[in-house]
């Protein structure tokens, strides 16, 4: 059995499309494995003969040899994002992507399934509003791919070997992070040094306190003073291997009155005290 990190990507096509009910979008088998973000319209898809509801913010997977159609709802045209790749081998030149106006797959031209559990994982249909650090990367391998520029390709088959197993983690987190949540870790991981005041937070985002906790937990897995602490110690591991401050001034400029107290959290989160990380990450110099 493969794992995805054992993935050799390529990319036989990625585009922006808009479907118009052609006959072309009536039913089609894929070769390769195919995925759809759609941006704009709202529609179904028949994949296998089961009808999926898509619109903005809807990621399709479908595996070679499925056969599937799109179908936009009146006024509501369907904008999406495709890409079409191979994911363990690498076809022969003028291998076809599609075969239309069929519903079964001449097994010649699929390409290559390996057992591969991760894979099977994947659901054929999610929103992917939630993340959208995975939308603005998927948007971006389509780009790649429709630029000349040097190593577009190569680029383009490496950051879609990222984004499947990034696809993976949003999968098996399960439940979609709350997006007021997720502006408050943005805000944490910029500046974690801050004295951060969550009682306004609550005002700023309409949220009880309970519910905030509730909310926090739920997606980080922490109370947010043990976030905090946490990405704190992660810019003063970077300021320890950056930068020639001392670890008196890394402590003050993480908001620290103590030194002693600053390397006994460091030392607890880390596992080491802050010289001894630093001598370890520079090999043995400070």
């Amino acid at each position: 059995m493969k794992k995805l990190t054992e993935m050799t990507v390529h990319l036989r096509s990625a585009h922006s499309y808009s479907y118009t009910g052609s006959i072309h979008e009536e039913t089609r088998v894929v070769h390769a494995f195919a995925f759809h973000l759609f941006v704009q319209g709202k529609g179904s898809m028949i994949i296998e003969g089961k009808t999926y509801e898509v619109g903005k913010g809807s990621l399709v997977f479908i595996r070679p040899g499925q056969a599937h159609s799109f179908h936009h709802h009146p006024g509501l045209q369907l904008e999406a994002f495709n890409i079409y790749c191979d994911l363990w081998e690498i076809p022969g030149s003028g291998a076809a992507t599609f075969s239309f106006q069929t519903d079964s797959a001449d097994p010649a031209l699929l390409t290559l399934q390996e057992s591969c559990p991760e894979l099977e994982e994947l659901p054929t249909h999610v929103m992917i509003t939630p993340y959208p650090d995975a939308v603005d990367l998927f948007i971006q391998i389509c780009g790649l791919h429709a630029s000349s520029r040097i190593y577009s390709e190569e680029i383009g088959a490496c950051l879609m070997s990222g984004w499947l197993m990034r696809f993976y983690n949003i999968v098996r987190e399960g439940q979609p992070r709350d997006y007021r949540i997720m502006h408050i870790l943005e805000e944490i991981d910029r500046n974690p040094e801050r004295q951060f005041n969550y009682t306004d937070w609550c005002k700023r985002w309409g949220l009880e306190k309970t519910h905030f906790y509730k909310l926090f937990r739920r997606d980080t897995g922490m109370t947010p003073k043990a976030y905090q602490l946490k990405q704190k110690m992660a810019k003063a591991s970077v300021l320890l291997l950056e930068s020639n401050q001392s670890v008196t001034s890394i402590a003050e400029h993480l908001g620290y009155d103590s030194i002693h107290y600053f390397s006994k959290q460091f030392t607890d989160v880390i596992g080491v005290p802050p010289t001894t990380y630093r001598q370890r990450k520079r090999g043995g110099t400070i």
